[in-house]
């Protein structure tokens, strides 16, 4: 029988857990082919998810029994909450914890009174765009970029993302506060 997890804010020793779930989560790239490479791509390194964590931008997945199951790794950029990152291993994958996450930061976003959450993902690949659509999501069109998410995503390319396959989304953190 599974056990109870609850979402919890993160704490500096929850870093320790997070590039190994990262890696974990990764596998699922296999799937793809042509993406496959990125499972054994580097990771958030622990040291990144630290200033994050201190500012409270960070939650996490608590199993009572096997700890630290999942995390989302975001960041306040004026009046947007950015997420870098978002990892659920894969023992706890399709239990809703990727929603339960994503709706924390909302709660979060919306009582501090931000405009909107916005992340970067894959088109079209299941766990990724079209997740992030089924709840509330949408896709940020290239011409209405602004200069912070163009830069994020021309450093992913610079990292060896293909550009042509990703995107930026944007919510309005009532949609899933609520």
């Amino acid at each position: 029988m599974d056990s109870p997890v609850s979402i919890h804010r993160a704490t500096l020793g929850d870093a320790a857990f997070f590039p190994d779930i990262e890696r974990a989560s990764g596998e699922l790239f296999r799937q793809l082919e042509e993406l496959a490479w990125i499972a054994d791509d580097d990771v958030m390194a622990e040291a990144a998810h630290r200033p994050l964590i201190a500012a409270g931008t960070v939650w996490v997945a608590r199993d009572e029994k096997a700890g630290v199951v999942g995390f989302l790794s975001a960041q306040r950029v004026g009046r947007v909450l950015h997420v870098w990152q978002m990892a659920v291993s894969p023992s706890h994958q399709r239990r809703g914890l990727g929603r339960a996450l994503l709706r924390a930061a909302a709660v979060f976003a919306r009582d501090a009174d931000l405009e909107a959450i916005t992340l970067t993902t894959f088109l079209e690949v299941p766990w990724n765009e079209p997740f992030y659509a089924g709840l509330g999501f949408t896709r940020i069109p290239e011409d209405a970029l602004d200069d912070r998410l163009r830069e994020v995503l021309a450093k992913e390319a610079q990292a060896g993302l293909p550009r042509e396959r990703r995107c930026a989304l944007s919510l309005n953190p009532g949609v899933l506060a609520d």
